[in-house]
């Protein structure tokens, strides 16, 4: 029984999607203004994992990531390149999947769009002020009234007062604690200031909280079983994107959270903004195979941090080869056979199976197929049993995607 560590609750909890076999995930994807660096690809190479694992024990893995292609930062760049919005986002969008797909990583069912959904937004806002959850300021801005979700700051683990203190973040209404910006008018009105959006209710800068609560619900429904994300969109963006669906749904919008902690550099997250990014291609110009680069970043279970150094890396390459020659003499065995291979089969299988159903302890179970390797190249496998062999690492594959196969 596949058990994860729920965000909501901070506990263990068996993993029971509301569908019986069909699994709605939403894990949130790219901001498309640059090419996403190691650190970005070690959540997702984690929430692939995830899915993978599903997939091999039964489920039906409805997936959804966001691809957000409007925001301050794509402006910000938009405004240092002179390049055009859709010309920078359409070329960061591709350089992503190209990294994703060389990484083994499976596409998602569907890859909604900020730019896509500004009328669905649109409606939304107009939605949640009608019912009194949500209100405007003197300047047209369109706040959540966090009072009307009284669990607010569950996920993150703090309850946080609807009436006392000020929250300092741009994002947040100063003087009501918790209540956050959902729409946010163009300041120029008429035909806008160039860099906003035209929606059925004028032009407009759609805040980040509100784009992830309408793609996922538009595309997934009111109501999803996974959420999976980096540990830096706990809060606010989960947090706040739960409030948003459930303040209006009166019910949970997720069952499961669950958050991948970072990537760091000489003990800095890693960053574009702080100049300490590795790239894909950056370790493929070094030797190092896109395969081994995923077990490199699932080398460290997904709630401790990975402390990346090119010495690790270096270990992980020397590791990946060494499974590789075995694997090969694997492959060319016809022995006489190897007694009690069944036994060893079934006992591989049933510790890598225990390892993922143990909060997706990957680590574990890519020691579990590294010991399972090893031992079947020292022993005097017959054509046949090699081919279980084989088989059964393809199996182990189809989750971990990174074995020398």
């Amino acid at each position: 029984m596949l058990k994860v560590c729920n965000s909501l609750g901070k506990k263990l909890e068996k993993f029971e999607p509301f569908s019986g076999k069909v699994v709605r995930l939403y894990t949130c994807g790219p901001t498309v203004y640059a090419r996403p660096h190691i650190g970005n690809l070690r959540t997702y190479s984690v929430e692939d994992t995830m899915k993978r694992y599903l997939l091999y024990k039964g489920f039906r893995v409805r997936h959804v990531m966001n691809i957000t292609d409007f925001d301050r930062t794509i402006m910000k760049e938009v405004r240092k390149t002179g390049m055009k919005r859709e010309r920078l986002t359409i070329r960061f969008e591709k350089l992503f999947k190209e990294d994703m797909s060389s990484l083994g990583c499976i596409p998602a069912e569907k890859y909604p769009h900020v730019s896509q959904y500004i009328d669905k937004m649109a409606d939304r806002v107009k939605a949640l002020l009608k019912k009194g959850l949500a209100y405007k300021d003197n300047r047209g801005k369109v706040f959540l009234d966090v009072s009307k979700f009284p669990s607010y700051g569950r996920l993150v683990g703090k309850r946080l007062s609807g009436s006392k203190g000020k929250v300092a973040w741009e994002e947040y209404r100063p003087g009501r604690a918790g209540d956050f910006l959902l729409w946010n008018p163009c300041s120029k009105g008429g035909q806008g200031c160039g860099e906003c959006f035209q929606s059925k209710i004028g032009p407009c800068h759609p805040a980040w909280n509100l784009q992830c609560a309408v793609m996922s619900t538009e595309t997934l429904g009111k109501r999803i079983d996974l959420a999976m994300g980096g540990r830096d969109n706990l809060f606010n963006h989960h947090e706040n994107t739960r409030a948003v669906v459930s303040t209006e749904t009166r019910q949970e919008y997720a069952k499961y959270w669950m958050h991948i902690r970072h990537l760091i550099l000489n003990g800095r997250k890693m960053s574009k903004s702080k100049g300490n990014a590795i790239l894909l291609p950056d370790l493929m110009r070094k030797g190092f195979s896109p395969r081994v680069v995923r077990m490199l970043l699932v080398s460290a279970h997904y709630k401790k941090r990975l402390d990346f150094s090119w010495e690790l890396a270096g270990g992980i390459k020397a590791r990946f080869r060494k499974m590789e020659i075995m694997v090969g003499k694997i492959r060319k065995m016809d022995g006489a056979g190897a007694k009690g291979i069944g036994g060893i089969l079934s006992g591989a299988r049933k510790n890598f199976e225990s390892a993922m159903d143990d909060d997706l302890n990957i680590p574990k179970a890519l020691a579990v197929a590294e010991e399972f390797i090893g031992k079947c190249a020292r022993l005097p496998l017959s054509k046949n049993e090699s081919g279980k062999v084989l088989a059964l690492l393809k199996k182990f594959d189809s989750v971990l995607a990174c074995l020398p196969l």
